[in-house]
């Protein structure tokens, strides 16, 4: 197998058929598409999600807290807590462990929710940290929103720009390479976009004006996201791709290393389907967030990019395209070796 998500059609042979014994409290199941479980607590639900940071070396920390309770807001609930799963290589040392958890606490600080608890262990099983985030939310029993309930008719929307989070781990961990081709302020630039990656008011907001479904855009981009909404919901799918929102800086990035923007991790924009998407877009716009109306649901399961007056299928990546600018890094650094 490649690096990166494991691919759906082996989630759908080697995972989804062993999830053990479904509870009658759980209402909403693992399943494709679906970042979150949702359990019922009578008249709350608790809302909880896992991921792990693996592609990313700065900022790892930081970034660990923000993509789980992502996915917490994209059901429309509160972060409460999340727990951390640190895995340091035998090399670390306590200073690596302390700044870790610093920059953890840095970001529960800013979205005011605590580290309930975790593990930390030295092992040789890894070469570099690897943390794993489990966050828990919490909303009022019938507000909560899935990946899986988008509709014929709904419009398309997503928040912010697409590619933040993929730019900034960019920036951030290549620096000295990209300057070579890439103004020094375009990168501090594109650096800065590690601020915007949180999409938590953007799900509660988006949630309260009215919406089907919800969906961070995280691993395999655009086209990953669209991809496992549709699916999710059983509907089709149709963006226009002239109507993308993507910066400068995201475009340089992904032109140096040749990998496609829509196939980059893009935590910071969040995918919204929605019956009436002007009056969740004039929502957010009063929270100063800005929104574009990207595409439409359709009937039936035809997933369709339309570029040119062309209508081409979407197809999502095999991998997300940061690790292939990785590898290419890697090929780099070795042909210098």
């Amino acid at each position: 197998m490649k690096i990166g998500k494991v691919p759906p059609e082996l989630l759908k042979k080697s995972v989804y058929p062993f999830l053990g014994i479904k509870r009658k409290e759980v209402l909403v199941h693992s399943g494709f598409g679906e970042d979150c479980s949702v359990i019922d607590f009578g008249e709350y639900v608790a809302v909880a999600s896992s991921d792990p940071i693996t592609g990313a070396d700065k900022n790892s920390g930081f970034l660990s807290v923000f993509v789980c309770c992502n996915d917490i807001a994209a059901c429309g609930a509160e972060p409460l807590g999340i727990f951390v799963t640190l895995l340091l290589p035998p090399d670390s040392d306590e200073d690596t462990l302390k700044a870790l958890m610093g920059s953890i606490h840095s970001a529960a600080g800013r979205i005011g929710i605590e580290v309930l608890g975790g593990h930390s262990e030295i092992t040789s099983a890894v070469l570099k940290p690897v943390i794993s985030s489990t966050a828990i939310g919490i909303a009022r029993k019938g507000e909560f929103v899935t990946s899986s309930g988008a509709k014929p008719g709904d419009d398309v929307i997503v928040t912010k720009a697409l590619g933040l989070e993929g730019t900034a781990v960019l920036a951030s961990d290549f620096e000295d390479i990209l300057k070579t081709k890439i103004p020094l302020e375009h990168l501090k630039k594109a650096q800065g976009f590690i601020e915007k990656i949180s999409v938590i008011q953007d799900g509660l907001v988006a949630a309260a004006a009215g919406v089907s479904a919800m969906h961070d855009i995280t691993e395999g981009g655009l086209l990953g996201a669209c991809y496992e909404v549709a699916e999710a919901s059983g509907v089709g799918i149709e963006i226009y791709g002239d109507r993308l929102p993507i910066l400068p800086e995201t475009r340089a990035i992904c032109g140096f290393f040749g990998i496609d923007p829509l196939g980059l991790i893009s935590s910071g924009s969040m995918l919204i389907c929605a019956p009436d998407g002007q009056k969740v877009i004039n929502a957010l716009e009063n929270k100063g967030i800005r929104s574009t109306m990207i595409g439409k649901i359709t009937a039936g399961n035809h997933k369709i990019m339309i570029s040119g007056g062309k209508g081409l299928p979407l197809i999502p990546p095999e991998r997300d395209e940061l690790y292939k600018a990785i590898e290419i890094v890697r090929k780099m650094q070795k042909n210098l070796s």
